[in-house]
């Protein structure tokens, strides 16, 4: 499929119906091989996809390719921490023009409102609520996602290290990282603190939208804070952690917490966390020292296997990471452990 994938979009410069198919085809492909730990496989279709949107007029993509290439851009940056290229997230004219709000009313047609009964009418309000709240948040998520790739290039096996001048090149550019991510955390949703203190109350919102956007909300920020902790473990692996980074720490364990205590909407139990607070506990758990929160940290990895296929996977690399950390105490690069127990390496999505 890959190679029928491959010659198909050599020639993508064809109508913008079959470059949507081809875009879609791209995104379930790489989505597919991710979770299926077929990384070679997903680089190729990434690269494939990349290709479109290079090769592509940008003035005639439209909202409903926009969001297909918003969404592969969100798995270029996950993949880019197995061996990914992260096409996307290197080129500032992606960046700009897929790290936006998603295009409103795909489907809408003028006039609707007109014929639609008050229950249809009632929910597309309640979309358009939702959607208002919602993506200032996803626009942050988006651009935290960048930094997941920013920093994996630094990584070892993106990069030499080693030298005094590797070590200092290493450096320089995790500092502009640094300042990066305290920009954009200074320019977060105004929602973002109070869905993170669980403040969106009925009051303010129905039942629904509060807990969608508070779980999500929650969810952007953990992994912002982990950010945190992933430019540590690469740049700064040998330094005792820095003031920021135990902060983050306490963070991601506040955020997933709370949304572990937070009954489901039915009100029966918890639900799973959400499959994006994989990485911010992969995070966490890198970095854990006592006992009792490794075995909370495990058990809320190994419940989210109903939403993240990699979960089980995802927990044995942690297994092995702490035991290493512990015999050796020092920080393992998490990638080669995935290679000395798998033979390979997986995105965390």
């Amino acid at each position: 499929s890959s190679r029928e994938l491959a010659s198909s979009v050599t020639g993508a410069g064809t109508a913008v119906t079959e470059r949507e198919h081809l875009l879609a085809t791209c995104f379930f492909l790489s989505y597919v091989d991710i979770l299926g730990g077929r990384t070679e496989a997903a680089h190729g279709s990434l690269k494939a996809a990349y290709t479109i949107f290079d090769q592509g007029d940008k003035a005639s993509f439209g909202p409903l390719e926009i969001r297909i290439l918003s969404w592969i851009r969100l798995l270029d940056g996950r993949a880019v921490s197995a061996g990914g290229e992260g096409l996307f997230l290197s080129d500032d004219e992606a960046s700009e023009m897929l790290v936006q709000p998603s295009p409103a009313g795909l489907e809408s047609v003028p006039g609707d409102m007109d014929t639609t009964s008050d229950m249809d009418q009632n929910a597309e309000i309640e979309d358009v609520l939702f959607q208002a709240l919602y993506q200032p948040g996803a626009v942050f998520f988006q651009k935290v996602q960048s930094f997941m790739g920013r920093i994996s290039k630094i990584d070892p096996w993106h990069r030499s290290r080693g030298t005094v001048s590797d070590e200092t090149e290493v450096m320089i550019v995790a500092a502009n990282i640094t300042k990066d991510l305290d920009k954009l955390f200074d320019a977060r949703p105004r929602l973002m603190d109070y869905a993170a203190k669980g403040q969106l109350t009925p009051q303010y919102l129905n039942p629904h939208l509060s807990h969608t956007i508070t779980r999500a909300f929650r969810t952007y920020a953990s992994n912002f804070y982990a950010s945190k902790v992933h430019l540590h473990r690469v740049a700064y692996k040998s330094l005792p952690l820095a003031p920021e980074t135990v902060l983050a720490l306490a963070k991601i364990r506040e955020l997933a917490r709370m949304m572990v205590d937070t009954p489901s909407e039915s009100g029966v139990g918890g639900e799973p966390l959400p499959v994006n607070m994989l990485w911010p506990l992969l995070m966490l758990g890198s970095e854990e020292d006592d006992a009792q929160e490794r075995a909370w940290i495990r058990t809320q990895i190994c419940r989210m296997q109903e939403v993240a296929t990699n979960a089980h996977m995802t927990a044995q690399v942690l297994d092995e990471v702490q035991k290493v950390q512990d015999a050796t105490k020092t920080r393992v690069d998490i990638r080669s452990i995935m290679h000395k127990i798998f033979d390979a390496c997986f995105a965390i999505v």
